[in-house]
């Protein structure tokens, strides 16, 4: 049946709904006539006549109406279920607001004397020569870097010698499921690790000495060691930088209308863009292969290949 345009002649006709409020349905051989609904045209009904309805039994209409009734009620009980849902994720969110900030004022006498204790370690800390051109990577227990944590910082030379390398048990968090799933650090992992204040003056000698830092999102990594007080606002933005993700965008070439930019893609995507082999060193999402690979992209980027 092709739906027709509204004309006149139809003045009088009704969908089943319109008939059904006023106490009447089809008849059996009732046909009706399919019309659009408005004159945009977007939907189109059965509309009957008058003289192709009847008057109905309560029981008629009773089971006409049932169906509606039924979606109106699931709806009813869905949206019961989504407030509810909703008002305890909310009720949770807030518990867990109020957890954060208690722990966190517990720890601020112990956070200002970890400060002092870091920048008086820093201070005995041995003098040794470090190179000058040095490759970062750390594994977090979140993005933000003054709430989250380091769980590994990893740091090579341009000739890929260890510098430094070591897990960190978080001072704060128990837990870190969603960036778990990505670095594959698990608590358990870190439970005898030590504390980044425990290697902050480490740590701070071998940055102290940088005069370039290569890193793959370096930013990321280097807003967490400032969030964890191993270098300071002033060092960091002093800090020569060399970021192999923002290099690699540009080659890799996949242009965000959006962001009016080279879309930044992942080390892992860098990495199989230039064939490296993960086998050779670490697995990806360690920092420390992390590192290897971001050092192979960085040469294969300034050699032109």
């Amino acid at each position: 049946m092709k739906a027709k345009n509204y004309c006149p002649e139809y003045e009088k006709y009704k969908t089943i709904r319109q008939w059904a409020l006023l106490g009447q349905l089809p008849k059996k051989d009732a046909k009706g006539v399919e019309l659009w609904a408005n004159k945009n045209c977007q939907t189109s009904y059965v509309y009957y006549s008058p003289d192709e309805v009847e008057l109905a039994t309560e029981k008629e209409l009773q089971d006409f109406f049932q169906p509606e009734r039924d979606r109106k009620n699931k709806l009813a009980r869905l949206n019961r279920k989504w407030r509810k849902e909703a008002e305890e994720k909310k009720r949770q969110e807030e518990q867990k607001k109020i957890f954060d900030e208690a722990v966190e004022a517990a720890l601020l006498p112990y956070r200002d004397l970890i400060w002092k204790l870091t920048e008086k370690t820093k201070e005995l800390y041995p003098k040794k020569e470090y190179p000058k051109s040095i490759v970062i990577d750390t594994e977090t227990t979140g993005l933000d870097p003054f709430r989250d944590e380091l769980l590994q910082v990893s740091i090579i030379d341009e000739e890929g010698n260890v510098l430094f390398d070591s897990y960190f048990k978080p001072l704060r968090h128990k837990e870190w499921s969603k960036a778990e799933s990505v670095n594959h650090i698990s608590p358990k992992m870190v439970a005898d690790a030590p504390y980044i204040n425990e290697k902050a003056a480490e740590l701070y000698a071998i940055l102290s000495q940088a005069h370039w830092i290569i890193g793959y999102n370096v930013d990321f990594d280097l807003r967490f060691l400032m969030g964890s007080d191993i270098i300071t606002d002033e060092e960091y933005n002093a800090f020569r930088t060399e970021d192999v993700m923002i290099q690699f965008a540009e080659i890799y070439g996949e242009y965000s209308v959006y962001h009016e930019d080279y879309k930044w893609q992942k080390l892992t995507t860098a990495a199989a863009y230039y064939d490296y082999d993960w086998a050779e060193h670490e697995e990806a999402h360690n920092s420390l292969g992390d590192c290897y690979a971001t050092l192979f992209v960085y040469h294969k980027i300034l050699s032109g290949e």
